[in-house]
């Protein structure tokens, strides 16, 4: 599974853990928001930091999903899609992604 990571994603998250009161969380556990992509799905995932005891690595937590666009025009439209509705989840399940971070 390929990934390309969406630094302003992890930023974005890492500051709604810390206005959360999770701090800890957000330096800690956060990991990498990332494209990934298993040859006919194309999503964004949050992956926990490497070696963070609360989530077995290659764990992922889905912020969003959709499957290949059939044409090379729709593409760009796709990714667009995507890390807007990854941004929306973020927001939306702050507090989801703070228990799944924490292992709860």
């Amino acid at each position: 599974m390929a990934a390309m990571a969406l630094g302003f994603l992890e930023r974005e998250l890492r500051e709604l853990l810390a206005d959360r009161g999770h701090d800890d969380l957000a330096d800690n556990a956060v990991g990498a928001v990332a494209f990934t992509d298993d040859g006919g799905t194309v999503y964004v995932h949050l992956l926990p930091k490497e070696g963070w005891p609360h989530r077995a690595q290659g764990r992922a937590f889905v912020l969003a999903w959709e499957d290949y666009a059939p044409g090379d025009s729709e593409r760009l439209y796709c990714y667009r899609w995507l890390i807007s509705e990854a941004r929306a989840s973020l927001r939306d399940n702050v507090d989801m992604i703070a228990r799944w971070l924490a292992g709860r």
